[in-house]
């Protein structure tokens, strides 16, 4: 019996300890949390201040942009823009000669671009080209206020990895594909040119500070739109003119590996270098990987009051692969409304 109650007893003293503990060990989260709750709330606040802060700074840089290239008294004149160009593309390939012949090449297809801005909200641009095989292309993108589109459309891509199939969502995600490359493709011309977004796809802009570009530095304003969509705008760092649009994106772009060979009347030797063509896509396919692209605004002269640049090249990962040369700017020219009616109609 005594020793009944001597364990009870050491039972309670445990028990009472254990409830000690936990209360001074609850009294202490609690004397404790108005301290993080505090800190926490500077720490929101401070973040706020200094989001507000960049936003402000970004919207700062984007008027002396404005400036830079004319003012908003000659920009606000403009209600068309028109422009045309000669417009070149760096195609690196892999050119499968033989069963045992492979070169390294690269082709200059040459192609133009056409340009009409109907401000505030239209826009249109139309590329034609040539392709590395086989006949050429011509297309054209088009923002008209709220809707977007790409004339003629492309051909719905399957989400089953099989042309024959196709259905609804793959008709859908084709078409909401062409309208958002229509608007970040005309985006980037706008800024690069106007330092303006467009009124129908809003930006959300914030200063990311000074950047270096090579042998240069810039202002990195950082723009971000609907759908992900983020790049940043570079101005010059004493002019402040803009002078780049800055994009990283992860992709997997494999390197074109085509058939030019002469033997097509030997089935075997035909047969034998396009199985050759097949290892080398194997060989050099890469998994998706992080690319830098550089699309640089440059050559800038002075048109009725506004300095608009004259060429427009295309790096990715240093590279070049594109160039735009405009020929001519023209602004305040009659186009066309017909152009921004709507997307064609499907053939029957």
């Amino acid at each position: 019996m005594q020793m009944m109650v001597y364990n009870r007893t050491q039972q309670d003293e445990r028990r009472g300890r254990g409830r000690f503990f936990r209360l001074l060990l609850l009294v202490i989260c609690l004397s404790a949390i108005p301290a993080n709750v505090e800190s926490q709330n500077l720490a929101r606040n401070q973040t706020a201040q200094d989001e507000s802060a960049e936003a402000a700074r970004a919207k700062e840089l984007i008027r002396l942009a404005r400036a830079a290239i004319g003012g908003e008294e000659a920009l606000g004149k403009i209600q068309t823009l028109t422009a045309s160009g000669k417009h070149r593309r760096y195609v690196k390939y892999v050119s499968v000669q033989s069963p045992g012949k492979v070169v390294e090449k690269e082709k200059i297809l040459s192609g133009k671009m056409e340009f009409e801005f109907g401000l505030p909200d239209k826009f249109r641009r139309r590329v034609t080209g040539e392709r590395l095989r086989g006949f050429g292309y011509s297309f054209a993108q088009i923002v008209s206020g709220d809707q977007a589109w790409r004339d003629p459309p492309m051909r719905p891509v399957s989400s089953y990895g099989d042309r024959r199939v196709i259905d609804v969502s793959d008709v859908q995600r084709t078409e909401f594909l062409q309208a958002t490359g229509a608007k970040h493709e005309l985006t980037y011309f706008s800024m690069g040119w106007l330092s303006q977004a467009l009124p129908s796809y809003p930006l959300e802009m914030s200063y990311a500070g000074v950047v270096q570009t090579g042998a240069e530095q810039s202002h990195a304003v950082m723009a971000q739109g609907q759908s992900g969509f983020r790049f940043a705008v570079l101005l010059e760092l004493k002019t402040y003119a803009p002078s780049a649009i800055a994009l990283s994106f992860v992709e997997d772009i494999q390197q074109m590996v085509i058939v030019e060979a002469a033997g097509y009347f030997d089935r075997r030797f035909m047969q034998e270098t396009y199985a050759r063509a097949r290892a080398e896509r194997r060989a050099r396919a890469k998994p998706p990987q992080q690319y830098e692209m550089l699309i640089r605004f440059s050559d800038r002269r002075l048109v009725d009051g506004v300095w608009l640049p004259h060429r427009v090249t295309t790096t990715l990962n240093g590279a070049v692969t594109e160039e735009l040369t405009i020929n001519e700017f023209e602004l305040n020219r009659p186009i066309n409304p017909k152009k921004f009616e709507g997307p064609p109609k499907p053939k029957d």
